[in-house]
């Protein structure tokens, strides 16, 4: 009796208590990079056309090689055509009878092969395909940085959410201790009920501001596991920070290295041969072109008959097909393709001129971040040093709430306007190295012994 109560109380204890939360999992950016390139439909989908072009290759390589077939038949059929002659009422009438179709069957079996054994159009159609496989590879490359450029900003932009929050949650306590403050120096006589209910007030608001700035905290949560093809809501604590990273490149050497790494670049360079070639493909269908054919297998009425050399039958044959004129249907497929390749070739032309853009834009957004940063910097320590002087004064009675009230919002604003200088920093950074197609995941420098915090 005893043992059964326990075990009841026991089963009851493990329904009322709460579950254990999950622990959230420690993630660096390499790590939801990683993820994110094992998982992201985007990669995956280029993956799979990937695997799309190398199947056109082998298709290609198909006209080269024999095309060999096993056919099979069984007929059964009565042909009363000698009824149907002409001539066949002057036959004698005992011929006529003894002339009398009769039902029968055939049965073949046969191999056929085919080979191409000259063709304008197969060496072509071979390279198309080839350079069409380099073209997927190289998709792939620019799909794995895109996701990788998207899962790093996300990751900061979760990085830089949770730092707002500490940032709100350090003004909530200011405006704490202030009010515990104001109303100690009420008691005393010192203060009168308009500073606390002005204290409370902003106290409030704070805690309001607070809230919102955990929502928006937990979207980006969101948005990184997103990326990462994660559950939504799974927690996670990030082990790298918002720091200054110096990087220093010439607009030129950006441009360089992007055009000679971008994949964008390469699928262009491959597009305009690619198109090349199929001009070469089209012309083809206008020259001559030498095919075999050949058949060999049994043609039997009975079964028993198959393999028997009286009943094989074969055949071999060599085609030439020379085209003459085909309505000039050639000539115009070979002005469409002449004309892709000149879209191509313009493309390419276009396609640098945006890449001069991106990374001027990107070499740009480096140099307006770091000196906003440096900015952002300065105005912390001067807003820090502010809130302790006004609060001092307001101990002495020489400043008034408002002025504290003031001084802690200029804080406030100065230090959320460091992180997101930070955050912007880290994501001009994130993208220089995506114009530039190095790899997304950056290695964190060396602190000298001289340098204080994440100061530039």
């Amino acid at each position: 009796m005893k043992h059964s109560l326990r075990g009841a109380l026991a089963a009851t204890a493990v329904l009322v208590l709460p579950s254990a939360p999950v622990a959230a999992q420690a993630l660096s950016r390499a790590e939801a990079v990683a993820a994110a390139l094992r998982a992201n439909p985007e990669v995956q989908k280029s993956r799979e056309e990937q695997a799309r072009l190398r199947g056109l290759v082998t298709e290609a390589r198909a006209d080269a090689l024999p095309e060999l077939k096993l056919l099979g038949s069984a007929l059964r059929y009565r042909d009363p055509s000698l009824l149907n002659s002409s001539s066949f009422d002057a036959f004698p009438p005992e011929l006529r009878e003894s002339l009398k179709p009769v039902a029968t069957g055939l049965y073949e079996g046969t191999a056929q092969l085919r080979q191409t054994l000259f063709s304008f159009k197969l060496g072509k159609a071979i390279r198309a395909a080839r350079l069409g496989a380099s073209y997927g590879e190289e998709e792939v490359r620019r799909a794995r940085q895109t996701i990788a450029l998207q899962a790093l900003v996300a990751y900061n932009a979760y990085l830089l959410s949770r730092e707002q929050v500490a940032v709100a949650e350090k003004a909530v306590g200011q405006k704490e201790k202030h009010l515990e403050m104001a109303r100690h120096r009420r008691q005393a006589g010192v203060a009168t009920d308009l500073d606390v209910l002005r204290s409370q007030v902003d106290l409030e608001n704070q805690r309001t501001t607070l809230l919102r700035i955990r929502g928006q905290s937990d979207f980006a949560r969101g948005q990184l596991n997103a990326v990462m093809v994660r559950p939504i809501g799974e927690p996670i604590e990030p082990t790298d920070r918002l720091e200054y990273v110096p990087l220093e490149v010439a607009l030129e050497d950006v441009v360089q290295e992007a055009w000679s790494n971008r994949p964008e670049a390469k699928e262009a360079s491959l597009t305009e041969k690619i198109r090349e070639e199929l001009i070469g493909i089209a012309a083809a269908d206008a020259r001559p072109k030498l095919e075999l054919n050949a058949v060999w297998g049994f043609s039997v009425r009975k079964p028993e008959n198959f393999f028997d050399r009286d009943f094989a039958k074969w055949n071999v044959g060599v085609n030439l097909t020379v085209p003459v004129f085909d309505g000039l249907r050639t000539a115009g497929r070979v002005a469409q393709a002449r004309a892709e390749r000149g879209k191509a070739t313009q493309d390419k032309i276009a396609l640098e001129n945006q890449i001069r853009l991106d990374a001027k834009d990107a070499v740009d957004r480096l140099a307006v971040a770091k000196s906003i940063l440096e900015a952002t910097q300065l105005n912390v320590a001067q807003a820090q040093k502010a809130v302790d002087m006004t609060q001092a004064n307001y101990n002495n009675g020489a400043a008034t709430t408002l002025d504290v009230l003031d001084a802690q919002a200029a804080l406030t604003l100065a230090d959320s306007n460091r992180i997101q200088a930070l955050y912007e920093h880290a994501n001009a950074r994130a993208l220089l190295r995506y114009v530039m197609a190095r790899d997304p995941v950056e290695d964190t420098p060396s602190v000298s012994s001289n340098a204080q915090g994440s100061q530039p």
